[in-house]
């Protein structure tokens, strides 16, 4: 078949949101590819943006080269973004089986280029999946450091990533479809039946068989296949446990008054029905172990401690170069 951007269906979500769940329900359907994660279009448009990465051969010099070879490039930088678009369809073309005529793709990073990407490829089709922000933040709490204080690491995703999907509803994405995780995981069989009829398919898939349902690659979250064999709703709730003590608390409070009451109704949430939940939490255990990590939060956000700690680990066995 020849395959077009219309074939390509993106979830766009924070991590932690039930992204994993929801595409590997749909990747049942034996008409849909999809891998873990591809990050492929992250590097690409990453390209054109100074100063927001590193490497041994100067991200910022790279990235004001192509920049000014766009210039020189007949149809400048859409022409660049043609490029692109030419070079995911391609890969794409090579993952898909012939019997497979939809591509979806999940990386939540993504999250941080939808108006590139949506400026690349119009005419694919959008899911939007939102997730209470507490339960994000409670989810990467306890998903990705058992339970401790850990935000310094997500804030990319909490503050700019949350941004960003806000903001996406300026751009009238034509072929979109929103849904919130604590409905679909309610009600999947409704929101199953309305998903494959905006994709274009027809719904065949046998939801009881989820557990035996597994992505290729090593990115993606696992820890939902070991904790769930189906479409659950018990842990919706679960998100207020996490909010254990004082500081978590405040920090919380401040969070959703960054994000604001308005556009928290954006994405289907009452802030004051969050905050009266909130409340019902007295206890204050861990207190001492999350202001030490607090204050490391703050250290790393300034001095970019993790950033070097990760350096550090690639290029202690070898002679190393200054990044740029």
């Amino acid at each position: 078949m020849e395959w077009q951007e219309n074939n390509i269906i993106f979830i766009i979500s924070l991590p932690r949101s039930g992204s994993t769940m929801l595409q590997r329900l749909l990747s049942m359907h034996p008409s849909v590819c999809t891998t873990s994660e591809s990050w492929l279009l992250l590097p690409q448009i990453y390209a054109l943006k100074e100063f927001h990465t590193f490497s041994e051969y100067n991200s910022t010099a790279a990235s004001r080269a192509i920049k000014d070879y766009c210039n020189y490039l007949e149809g400048g930088i859409s022409n660049y973004n043609s490029a692109i678009k030419q070079l995911f369809i391609s890969l794409i073309k090579n993952t898909a089986k012939d019997s497979e005529t939809i591509y979806l793709e999940k990386t939540p990073r993504n999250n941080l280029i939808i108006e590139e990407i949506y400026d690349i490829l119009p005419n694919s089709k959008y899911i939007f999946l939102w997730r209470n922000p507490a339960a994000v933040v409670s989810s990467m709490i306890e998903s990705f450091a058992d339970g401790k204080w850990n935000l310094h690491r997500h804030e990319i995703d909490v503050y700019k990533g949350l941004e960003n999907m806000i903001n996406a509803k300026k751009l009238n994405i034509k072929n979109r479809f929103d849904i919130r995780y604590e409905d679909f995981v309610k009600e999947p069989q409704k929101y199953l039946w309305s998903l494959f009829q905006f994709i274009g398919i027809e719904n065949n898939i046998k939801i009881e068989r989820f557990s035996d349902k597994t992505l290729p690659g090593r990115m993606g979250d696992k820890s939902g296949l070991k904790k769930y064999s189906s479409v659950s709703a018990r842990s919706i709730n679960d998100w207020k446990n996490t909010y254990c003590n004082v500081l978590r608390r405040k920090w919380l409070i401040k969070y959703l008054d960054n994000i604001g009451s308005e556009r928290l109704k954006e994405c289907g949430y009452s802030k004051d029905e969050i905050i009266r939940e909130l409340q019902t939490q007295k206890n204050n255990s861990k207190l001492m172990n999350d202001m030490v990590r607090m204050l490391y939060g703050r250290l790393d956000r300034k001095y970019h401690i993790s950033t070097i700690r990760r350096i550090s680990k690639y290029t202690s066995k070898k002679r190393t170069y200054a990044l740029q």
